[in-house]
């Protein structure tokens, strides 16, 4: 059995304000080094035989953490790079709704080519098939791949036996580690999306939801029973 760990770069610059990097040189933030070292001192322990990143930039500043740790090289596989997003490479997605293929980017995403880019399905196929080429070429290894979030998304997707167009039910955090366990004739999914963090940080992920059901939730309690609330000091900071 090979054990596959997915790991998404750490935060950008880029990410917070939610431009598409694609294929450009976009390097981590101090937020994202964090993350990366984070994701290192949980991954550092578990005996990673093999690191693999993305040739992108930010992905390897991800993996040099856990190559630091292990005393290991890093080596590259191009099918591990972000999606080519062509000619919207550089915008917010908010810009880019109206774009003619915009429709079929968000609600069908099988049927998606961004222009001068590539198509979400090839993504899925090439990110599938650098996993599987690890398969067949350390079967007992633990092998660790620094990735991005669509090629992990649809990837899981694969593994999952999920239609395609599910794929974007699936959220994949900056710093997040997914683990696959590819057997002979069988894979299990072991982890989505865990997020290493520091106290009550994981929160950040769905803190705007979870703040509106706090809210929901004093405003339902008798005014006599509202001090066993949780005082707002306690909550996270979220940037």
């Amino acid at each position: 059995m090979a054990l596959v760990i997915l790991v998404r770069h750490g935060q950008t610059d880029e990410n917070i304000n939610g431009r598409i990097s694609g294929q450009g040189p976009v390097p981590l933030n101090t937020r994202g080094q964090e993350q990366a070292r984070l994701v290192a001192d949980i991954l550092a322990p578990l005996g990673v035989t093999h690191l693999f990143s993305s040739p992108l930039v930010r992905a390897r500043q991800t993996a040099q953490f856990l190559a630091d740790r292990l005393q290991q090289p890093i080596a590259e596989i191009p099918d591990l790079r972000e999606v080519g997003y062509g000619d919207w490479e550089g915008k917010t997605f908010g810009e880019m709704r109206n774009h003619p293929v915009a429709h079929q980017v968000f609600n069908d995403p099988a049927s998606a080519t961004f222009p001068n880019g590539e198509s979400l399905v090839a993504v899925q196929q090439r990110g599938v098939q650098a996993i599987e080429w690890v398969r067949m070429t350390y079967p007992q290894g633990i092998i660790a791949l620094v990735s991005h979030g669509d090629v992990i998304r649809t990837a899981l997707a694969h593994y999952l036996g999920m239609p395609f167009n599910d794929y974007r039910r699936m959220n994949i955090d900056n710093g997040a580690i997914s683990v696959l366990e590819l057997f002979d004739d069988w894979v299990r999914v072991k982890a989505i999306n865990f997020v290493p963090q520091i106290g009550n940080l994981w929160l950040e992920s769905f803190y705007a939801t979870w703040k509106k059901m706090q809210a929901v939730a004093a405003s339902s309690i008798p005014e006599n029973h509202q001090n066993v609330m949780a005082p707002s000091a306690s909550l996270p900071n979220v940037d």
